[in-house]
């Protein structure tokens, strides 16, 4: 057996240090490299990578071409005050299409539209109009103080919205006019000064709902873990079913391959998220809502970073599930525990979102840090200090997790005669 070639000193003894020695740093840059060839010539990981790229422009493009789209009415009249208040209505509607701000009364924010009005002799002709769906709506009356809007089933929203703020601005006007106010004065009333708002608590809350922002990195955080922590696991338990790790640990140190197996998938999958999150922040910047760019910018930087350190103290614990079991049928036995590890932080973020002592701690607990700590960031729920500290708790833990994983792993993977326990690993059973 070509293992049994090893230097039993150098394999378990004298554990060479990849910061010590001067090949180090070149075969695990090597093991790392061949680990992303590998990764990216799997057709599985494309097609999952473009599905995802996908559901992100989607998202971005959905909402934007929706509410892009102005929409077109065509409105029955009959009398002249319906006449006066439809023409005020679809000023009012053109405005809104080229100002987001405008408003009647300084209150709310008015919707886009295109309406055309369609003159009509009678009310019946106008009922009969709205019955076979040639027009939106139709508005009657030659009083605006007892105007009708009829429609088939519900007067659609920005209709009802503009025609109801061109009403009411008209009657307004008319009251002005009888009480002698100036143009001026008249503007003032139908425009007035909106007070300032001050928060004593949090931060104003951005274009993007910061609870979609904690689902979605939390989704992307669980996916991509679990994605390529199969994947090394799969990949550790076929190197030892063909026998290439034996060939492999002749030559160069079992932890050197550990740690280009976690160099190589940890730099695929921070390029991953990186690619997700810019293509999510462009196509925003590219639809004209640069005002959720830089909330996605500031939501993005400190996901990364948990993310990173997240992955990392995962990342060899997964090389350790797959170097306990022998065969792919196996796998399932041992990767259980690591896929509990995984869903347990994105369950923690999706429930625990109401400020308080257990988002808390949690957002400092190593295993749930990565997603409830950006979260709080998000919430506007952090100190400035807090992410820092919990960062720092997380790198130190992930540094054990990985000293741990490279003794578990050391110490099992070149086992492949039959499933290995924990404790049979760490006193190195399997080397």
């Amino acid at each position: 057996m070509i293992a049994g070639r090893r230097d039993p000193a150098r394999a378990r003894g004298a554990r060479p240090g990849i910061g010590h020695d001067p090949r180090a740093r070149g075969t695990v840059a090597v093991v790392a490299r061949r680990e992303i060839a590998v990764t990216l010539h799997d057709r599985a990981f494309l097609g999952s990578t473009v599905v995802m790229l996908l559901v992100v422009a989607l998202a971005v493009a959905i909402p934007a071409f929706i509410q892009g789209r102005t929409p077109r009415l065509t409105v029955a009249v009959r009398g002249s005050a319906a006449q006066q208040v439809v023409g005020a209505a679809t000023t009012l509607g053109a405005d809104a299409q080229k100002s987001s701000s405008a408003s009647v009364f300084g209150v709310g924010q008015l919707p886009g539209a295109a309406i055309t009005t369609r003159p009509v002799e009678s009310t019946a002709e106008a009922e009969r109009l709205v019955r076979d769906g040639t027009v939106s709506a139709a508005v009657i009356g030659d009083d605006v103080r007892t105007l009708q809007v009829i429609a088939a089933g519900a007067v659609p929203d920005a209709l009802g919205s503009l025609v109801e703020a061109a009403s009411a601005q008209l009657q307004v006007s008319a009251a002005a006019a009888d009480a002698g106010l100036t143009s001026s004065q008249l503007r003032a009333m139908l425009n007035p000064t909106p007070p300032t708002t001050v928060l004593l608590e949090g931060t104003a809350r951005g274009p993007v709902p910061p609870e979609l922002l904690v689902v979605v990195f939390a989704f992307l955080f669980s996916l991509s873990v679990l994605t390529f922590g199969v994947s090394i696991a799969q990949s550790v338990v076929e190197e030892k079913r063909s026998r290439v790790v034996e060939l492999l640990v002749a030559v160069v140190p079992v932890r050197w391959l550990l740690a280009g197996k976690v160099v190589g998938n940890t730099a695929l999958a921070v390029g991953q998220i990186v690619l997700l999150l810019g293509v999510g922040i462009l196509g925003a910047a590219v639809t004209g809502r640069a005002d959720a760019v830089g909330q996605l910018l500031v939501g993005s930087g400190w996901f990364l970073v948990f993310f990173l350190l997240g992955f990392v103290l995962l990342a060899c614990l997964w090389a350790v599930a797959g170097s306990l079991v022998s065969r792919i049928e196996e796998l399932q036995s041992t990767t259980v525990v690591m896929q509990v590890l995984v869903l347990l932080p994105f369950v923690a973020a999706l429930f625990a979102t109401e400020p308080g002592i257990v988002q808390t701690t949690l957002s400092y607990l190593p295993l749930t840090a990565p997603l409830l700590m950006p979260e709080r960031v998000i919430l506007g729920d952090a100190a400035a200090w807090e992410p820092v500290v919990s960062a720092l708790l997380v790198l130190v833990f992930a540094a054990l997790s990985v000293g741990l994983g490279a003794r578990l792993y050391e110490g099992s993977v070149l086992h492949t005669s039959s499933r290995l326990k924990v404790r049979q690993a760490w006193r190195g059973e399997g080397a």
